[in-house]
């Protein structure tokens, strides 16, 4: 059946359709008009009209049947066809797979970490929250502090509930059975769970009398339930250790429950009462508190920011000293706050692997025409007996949807494999990479792209066949492979196509390449070779300020002992390592009214820090035991500091106040003792910050990383820290050991992994335009034969006919180039955000990629073009 036929007769029954329909509530009105209910009317109009219905209905089937026969008939003959090519069949399902595989492995990444929903009821309505600060250009936003949060919480009219969590203590150490192990912890607020619309499976959710002072409670993680107290229900209203002192088990979250969503998945979440044990919850400018709040139905997050941002200007009013700078809100949907640093580099490798499967679809479309110019003598046969032009097209439809079809399903395999491969080099912080699986949805998208695929590269070649005059096509098929004109433009059509995809890919992937590169030549400022560092648990709750110094003092002293140590010493933040904290500070002689003080990166630090990192002393001294608990307050700056607030002045000598937030620091006014060389503090491709250093004996307000520098591979001697440690004290546990070539390497992760993938994709489109240009060239070589044997049997000379070819490919590559160069100055600037050390319009990485596509045209074009200049003219002009 005909296409024509097929919507003649579709229009046919539903025309039919419509008459039912007005006979049927005809006689429904006359039997209500007889006294019949509507219910009994409908039913009664039903029975009557049900057989002809049931005639209706055959009918349809009747001739829906043929349509069905026609495509199962199709499908067999299609099938049969691509048996008798095996070769052709299985290059084209091996070509598409590649294609249809790499694009459904990245959209597994991109579903798991951008589409997939958060895993809360109505989680389009969680929003992210923050303040934000207007110092200098911009707008930077803040966390919150405790009274600023639970103004947020009152005074605000969008929100059916504000939540605040804060990882401060960067871990808690649980003590059970006289062994301890250290584990992630968040301060929450009591409603975190209800703003989530999650609750425990066992026991209670928090409650407002949680956040008192004196009620420490604890929610246990369903995977720390089952391994440290081995799925105990009598576990709920029982006290547990924590850092040396007790916490009631309130409840237990479900399996699987998460929240942060980003980084390590917390083991344990405890009540605020600490804080107000410690009395932050009435410090305000004690900035540090994470947000997070579920909006009203109807509430936009335009207004739940104009609604925010009010509350913000008026604190800033009341409060000037601490709120000043804090006049606005900002709030983001939580998944997008959550997935925004990864957004730019997912949707690159997503755009870059749809232009790799064009290329694909190019290519395959490619042998389609050249399959089809062969078979044009089986179609204009087919025509000439009275097929259709649409059953024609149906026919070669058919047949590039059962090889996309067998593409997409050796894809999918394809898939898992690179999905599996890619896992291991996607940077370790990709939030929700973890949920990275070929699900329903993957799946899904892997059949329609199938389909999709299947239709995109087989209605041009079956346009293009369908539409060839039978005679002509009888009287030349039986003599030659030749295509129309119009077959060969379209074939030269898509291999140009090709070429400037492939270009296209070809310098974005340079452009990474390079940056990547740059990234790996910077100057971290210290050398983080044969540095080994951790972390230890050490009491603050058991041991006083000077007893915390001297475990750490007598520690040090039994590390370095160890032969294969060079020095150790400890020091917080550790460069490119997740903690970071800015504090204000005041300049003696430049009085500054409180609110305006300025901020800058903060560290604490033990003798020889700076010696064991190998960062430089530009000026003065490092701190040494002099500095220790009863020294005098002293304090190191770094050459950006010096440069930003000491410009043309000696900065030894100075004195500064650092706002700590404590009465013991605020007191103590630090002379300036020391100059250091700047490093890169929270990345390699930052912007070197100021930054200031306390020695920790007189700032005991964190544990410190103990760092290591060894003269062999650092990773063995994490025994000696750990045995060191243990001597001391065996309730305190080491973490977080790494070396810090892991940190740099860690930092490196996000461009490595651009850099590779697109390259990988780049790689792959470079063989693909390769093979599609020596797969027209070798068409074209077979369709010029007898005028090649003609022109040779005339006198040319194997070097013209060399170069003949070879300059019909070079035409068809520098038209790509010249097409692929323009769009790849429009995307290369819009990578601009993505690349370090280099200009977006790199003359050199344009240079590169063009020379080597062109070589590699030149190469493609040799091979068909030196067949041609080998042919016997004689055997060739006797053949044709």
């Amino acid at each position: 059946m005909s296409l024509m036929q097929f919507f003649a007769r579709r229009t046919i029954f539903r025309d039919l359709d419509g008459e039912m329909q007005q006979h049927l509530d005809e006689k429904t009105e006359a039997l209500i008009a007889d006294g019949m209910t509507r219910e009994e009317a409908e039913r009664a109009a039903r029975r009557e009209f049900g057989n002809v219905t049931l005639v209706q209905q055959s009918a349809r089937e009747a001739w829906m049947w043929p349509l069905a026969e026609s495509l199962w008939a199709d499908t067999k003959f299609g099938v049969r066809q691509l048996c008798r090519n095996y070769g052709f069949a299985l290059t084209t399902i091996l070509t598409l797979a590649l294609g249809i595989g790499a694009t459904t492995a990245i959209f597994s990444l991109v579903n798991a970490v951008l589409l997939r929903p958060l895993p809360f009821p109505q989680s389009e309505q969680l929003m992210w929250l923050a303040q934000q600060s207007h110092l200098g250009q911009g707008a930077i936003p803040q966390p919150l502090s405790y009274p600023d949060y639970f103004d947020w919480r009152t005074h605000n009219h969008t929100f059916s509930g504000i939540a605040t969590y804060v990882n401060a203590r960067g871990g808690i150490t649980l003590l059970r059975n006289g062994e301890s192990q250290r584990l992630d912890v968040e301060t929450v607020s009591s409603n975190l769970f209800q703003v989530l619309g999650v609750s425990p499976v066992l026991g209670r959710d928090f409650t407002a009398e949680d956040e008192e002072p004196g009620h420490r409670t604890a929610m246990l993680s369903y995977s720390l339930w089952q391994s440290a107290f081995a799925s105990a229900k009598n576990i709920i209203g029982q006290s547990i250790t924590l850092d040396d002192m007790s916490y009631i088990v309130a409840g237990v979250m479900p399996k699987g429950f998460q929240f942060p969503l980003e980084g390590p998945p917390p083991a344990l979440w405890m009540s605020i009462a600490e804080a107000a044990d410690g009395k932050k919850t009435g410090e305000r400018g004690y900035d540090v508190l994470s947000a997070i709040g579920r909006l009203k139905p109807g509430v936009t997050v335009e207004q739940a920011t104009a609604d925010l941002s009010l509350i913000a200007r008026d604190l800033a009013r009341q409060y000037p000293d601490t709120n000043k700078e804090e006049g606005s809100a900002m709030v983001e949907p939580e998944l997008q706050h959550l997935t925004g640093d990864t957004r730019p580099a997912l949707r690159l490798l997503f755009g870059a692997v749809i232009l790799m499967l064009l290329i694909v679809c190019a290519n395959v479309a490619g042998l389609l025409l050249a399959r089809c110019s062969r078979r044009r003598s089986e179609f204009a046969l087919r025509s000439a007996l009275g097929a259709s032009r649409g059953a024609l097209i149906r026919q070669l439809l058919v047949e590039s949807t059962i090889l996309s079809l067998c593409g997409g399903a050796a894809g999918i395999a394809l898939a898992w494999v690179l999905m599996r491969t890619t896992l291991t080099l996607t940077p370790l912080d990709l939030p929700r990479i973890g949920q990275t699986s070929l699900d329903g949805r993957v799946l899904l998208f892997d059949l329609a792209l199938s389909l999709l695929t299947g239709i995109l590269f087989g209605i041009l070649p079956a346009w293009r066949t369908s539409g060839s005059a039978p005679a002509n096509s009888l009287r030349e098929g039986a003599r030659s492979v030749a295509g129309t004109h119009g077959q060969n433009r379209v074939h030269n059509g898509l291999v140009i196509a090709q070429t400037a995809i492939g270009l296209v890919l070809l310098v974005c992937s340079g452009l990474l390449i390079r940056s990547f590169v740059r990234i790996l030549n910077v100057d971290p400022g210290y050398d983080p070779r044969h540095v080994l560092s951790a972390r230890i648990g050490v009491s603050f709750t058991r041991l006083s300020h000077d007893q915390h110094v001297q475990f750490y003092e007598q520690l040090l002293e039994r590390i370095s002992s160890s032969p294969g140590l060079q020095s150790a010493s400890a020091g917080w933040p550790l460069p490119i390592s997740p903690g970071f904290v800015t504090i204000t500070f005041n300049i003696q002689g430049r009085p500054v009214a409180r609110g305006d003080e300025p901020g800058e990166a903060m560290g604490v630090v033990m003798p020889r820090y700076f010696e064991t990192m190998r960062i430089p002393l530009v000026a003065g001294r490092t701190f040494s035991e002099q500095d220790g608990i009863h020294g005098q307050p002293s304090i190191i700056i770094n050459q950006a500091f010096a440069s930003k607030y000491f410009p043309g002045h000696n900065p030894l000598g100075q004195h500064i106040q650092v706002r700590m937030g404590d009465t013991v620091f605020e007191q103590n006014i630090r002379e300036i003792v020391g100059v250091v060389g700047n490093i890169k503090l929270k990345g390699l491709t930052e912007v070197t910050r100021p930054e200031y250093y306390l020695s920790f004996a007189q700032a005991v307000v964190i544990n410190p990383f103990l760092i290591v520098r060894t003269t062999g591979d650092p990773a063995l001697e994490e025994s000696v820290i750990r045995t060191a440690v243990s001597d001391m004290d065996k309730s305190v546990p080491v973490y977080e050991v790494a070396t810090l070539d892991d940190y740099v390497s860690k930092s490196a992760s996000q461009p490595r992994f651009q850099a590779f993938v697109l390259t990988c994709f780049a790689g792959i489109a470079l063989i693909l335009a390769a093979i599609g240009l020596y797969g027209l060239l070798s068409y074209v070589v077979v369709q010029r034969t007898p005028e090649i044997g003609l022109r040779m049997a005339l006198g040319a000379q194997r070097s013209s006919i060399l170069g003949m070819i070879v300059r019909r490919g070079v035409l068809f590559a520098l038209i790509g180039i010249g097409l692929g160069t323009a769009i790849s100055l429009a995307i290369a600037r819009l990578m601009s955000g993505m690349l370090y050390g280099i200009r977006p319009v790199d003359p050199l990485t344009f240079a590169a990629t063009t020379g080597l596509l062109l070589l590699v045209s030149v190469l493609a074009s040799s091979v068909p073009a030196w067949r041609a200049a080998r042919f016997d003219p004689l055997r060739t002009l006797r053949e044709q």
